[in-house]
């Protein structure tokens, strides 16, 4: 075996003299650490500096631009931030910002401002961008879909449970009373940043301005009120409320109106009865016992969810609370329930429970829901409508409409209130919307650490490896990339460095599940393994780039090479992208996100170029590019991979193991590493290897790694010559 040769049986390009022209490896090799040092202590002290002062809330001027038609504007208020709404000269409302009353940061790390104005009421009248940052609104998808998506805030009130519809399946379950308002694709997080700045900010204004209308603690039935009455002893305490409309009353609604004298089957009975009427709540366990008995009622009760009610609603009569074309399941069209002016929506719940013995016969008896998110409270009083509608011509019918109502309430001794409820955070919706996606991502997870902890012995069979490996990055780049939007960047870290700045609010961060798993991960394994689990495994784009690359080979592309010296000094490169983003984060935060599309992420991968054709050609070019070249961005641009990089200088482990013959003689794994992290004295560059384990499976092949070969053709004696086995090289 010729010295100098890379060694594989005597296979491998002859590795030409040093030049006395280029520095020695050694010494740059050093210059490279001493570079990177110098820069991870000044990025350090980068994070201590302060962001400067926030932006001041709007003036009168601009505030005036954003009123409400019909509405002018008043003093501001010296309560809360927050500016009256004059109509008619009285306080008919208020106009304030997100940004001064839940200043939540984006994804950006900076707090979206939004105007707000809101009747006297709790009504939202309008929600209006001031300002914004979030990546996929700036230079993304544009402004205009978020300001679109505000728009369906007008005419919903405080006392709604507003949610947020995405990709991922986060909708109303059934028998829900929430508003699900209509998401954007690839911005659903982003948007429930902003439902949580609008609704806590207009929370806090009612709270200060409009006590009444604010949402309360909701009370709970009492467990230990559980005697069981009879019907009469239930109508006599209210308990079961009652209804009756005769013939003449429905008429008497219409008289003086075009619907008059248009009833007749009750017209000749004046005194008959239109509908007996009788509701009940059956939360409580007393009169829910009382009507179900003991076993239907632990039944019902099984079936609601925490926090939900459920309402009797029973009927005799000639008319039916339901009408001809009601859909079991679905939301009454003839009934209503109201509660301190404020409609709380019932849904019918399909059943086959029957009346005990002592109930009247009924002719209609059906159970309704309320949902557990709706601002209901059942110790206070509340009203059930019932509707009848009348109708008058044959083309284009008229219809003439009255509502009945049938007042409820039930003594506070039956209720306990807490003192303190607070709603589901929207964060935690979040993450329990995308429990399927966090599922399966946790398995790839654990299947990636538990091949990394057998490394030695899953990368030794070369081919099958290679197929693995390809098929784990098929899955990061469909699954992780596209499907799941998990593509961790460089934005994060930056809004981590405005976030330090205003005081270490990170609660960004828990909008975003998918993100955060990954980044938790990638932080346990950069201290294990370095860099490498990231950016090898685990990077859409990356493994976007590794697949074009495999492309080029595929169509045999000629590949563009690298020299040594050049490659040292290139993959610095993203170390000064790294600083250059992060000072922008620092001294001129509003164009942090302008500059971070020095990453192609968001156009190949979060957006899948559908995007404006300048992006289209940035992030094309690299992934052309990566077809005969091995992975240039990753590798010389890539400001995330620099900072995982700096990141790695925690790692606990050289995981590569080595032999004395690793560099001399043997340079079969330096010449193989397309990354270029294996010097030629056969020690590792842990920052920039990628844990591809090529050479960890050469090292375990005995056909390929050469000490084993020689071992086995001329024996240990020889073997021993070439060289033991040696732990591995920090870089």
């Amino acid at each position: 075996m010729m010295k100098g040769r890379a060694c594989a049986g005597g296979k491998g390009p002859p590795l030409k003299p040093k030049s006395n022209s280029r520095r020695p490896p050694r010494n740059l090799a050093f210059s490279q650490q001493l570079g990177e040092a110098m820069l991870l202590r000044w990025v350090l002290l980068l994070l201590l500096i302060s962001a400067g002062p926030a932006r001041a809330a709007l003036s009168e001027a601009e505030m005036a631009r954003l009123l409400p038609d019909g509405y002018s504007l008043g003093e501001k208020d010296k309560d809360v931030p927050a500016w009256p709404l004059i109509k008619a000269g009285m306080v008919a409302g208020y106009i304030f910002e997100t940004g001064s009353l839940t200043p939540i940061p984006g994804f950006s790390g900076t707090p979206m401002n939004l105007s707000v104005a809101m009747d006297d009421t709790g009504r939202l009248l309008d929600v209006r961008i001031v300002s914004q940052h979030e990546p996929v609104f700036v230079d993304g998808l544009g402004p205009q879909p978020f300001a679109d998506f505000l728009t369906q805030y007008r005419g919903l009130t405080i006392r709604q449970n507003i949610k947020i519809g995405s990709q991922y399946g986060a909708s109303d379950r059934a028998g829900s009373t929430s508003v699900t308002l209509d998401g954007v694709a690839k911005a659903t997080a982003s948007l429930r940043i902003a439902n949580l700045s609008i609704l806590g900010a207009a929370t806090k204004v009612a709270q200060v301005k409009m006590a009444a209308i604010a949402p309360k603690p909701k009370s709970l039935p009492r467990a230990d009120a559980g005697a069981v009455m009879d019907w009469a002893a239930l109508v006599e305490k209210g308990f079961v409320r009652h209804l009756r409309l005769s013939n003449a009353q429905v008429e008497a609604a219409y008289k003086g109106t075009v619907f008059a004298g248009l009833d007749p089957e009750g017209e000749p009975d004046p005194d008959g009865t239109f509908i007996h009427l009788w509701v009940a709540y059956l939360n409580s366990p007393g009169i829910g016992r009382s009507l179900l008995g003991d076993a239907q009622h632990a039944h019902l009760m099984a079936r609601l969810q925490p926090g939900e009610e459920a309402l009797l609603v029973m009927s005799s009569g000639r008319y039916s609370y339901t009408g001809p074309d009601f859909v079991p399941a679905t939301v009454p069209d003839r009934l209503s329930v109201r509660q301190a002016g404020f409609p709380v929506n019932i849904r019918d719940m399909v059943h086959d429970y029957t009346l005990p013995a002592g109930v009247p016969a009924a002719d209609e008896v059906r159970l309704f829901r309320i949902d557990g998110s709706a601002a209901f409270d059942p110790a206070s009083p509340w009203t059930l409508s019932l509707r009848v509608i009348r109708e008058k011509g044959v083309i284009r019918p008229e219809q003439g409409i009255q509502d009945f109502p049938l007042d409820y309430a039930l003594p506070p001794d039956l209720f306990t209130r807490p003192l303190v409820e607070e709603p589901t955070p929207e964060w935690l919706l979040a993450w329990g919307s995308r429990l399927p996606e966090l599922s399966v991502l946790g398995l790839m997870l654990l299947g990636l650490t538990a091949g990394l902890i057998a490394q030695t012995r899953l990368s030794r069979r070369e081919r099958l490896f290679y197929w693995m490996r390809m098929g784990f990055l098929a899955v990061t780049l469909g699954f992780v990339g596209i499907y799941a939007q998990g593509q961790l960047s460089i934005v994060t870290v930056q809004g981590l460095v405005k976030g330090a700045a205003r005081g270490m609010d990170f609660g960004f961060l828990l909008y975003d599940p998918i993100s955060l798993l990954l980044w938790a991960y990638v932080a346990v394994a950069s201290i294990i393994w370095g860099r490498g689990t990231f950016c090898g495994w685990l990077c859409p784009f990356g493994a976007l780039q590794e697949i074009a690359d495999a492309l080029g080979r595929l169509l045999r592309l000629r590949q563009m090479r690298v020299p040594g010296w050049l490659d040292g000094r290139l993959v610095l490169l993203k170390y000064g992208v790294l600083a250059v983003l992060l000072v922008t984060a620092l001294i001129a935060p509003t164009e942090a996100e302008t500059v971070a599309e020095v990453e192609p992420f968001k156009t190949a991968i979060t957006l899948t170029f559908l995007r404006d054709l300048p992006f289209v050609i940035y992030a094309g070019f690299w992934l052309l590019l990566g077809t005969v070249m091995f992975k240039p961005f990753c590798r010389y641009v890539c400001p995330l991979g620099a900072f995982l990089a700096l990141a790695g200088r925690l790692r606990v482990l050289d995981w590569i193991p080595r032999r004395t013959a690793c560099g001399s003689p043997c340079q079969l794994c330096t010449a193989r590493c397309r990354y270029k992290a294996i010097r030629r004295d056969g020690s590792i560059r842990y920052d920039e290897c990628f844990q591809c384990l090529d050479c960890v499976g050469i090292y375990a092949d005995e056909g390929r790694c050469v000490p084993l070969v020689v071992a086995t053709k001329h024996g240990a004696g020889a073997a021993a010559r070439i060289g033991g086995k040696r732990n591995g090289h920090a870089a």
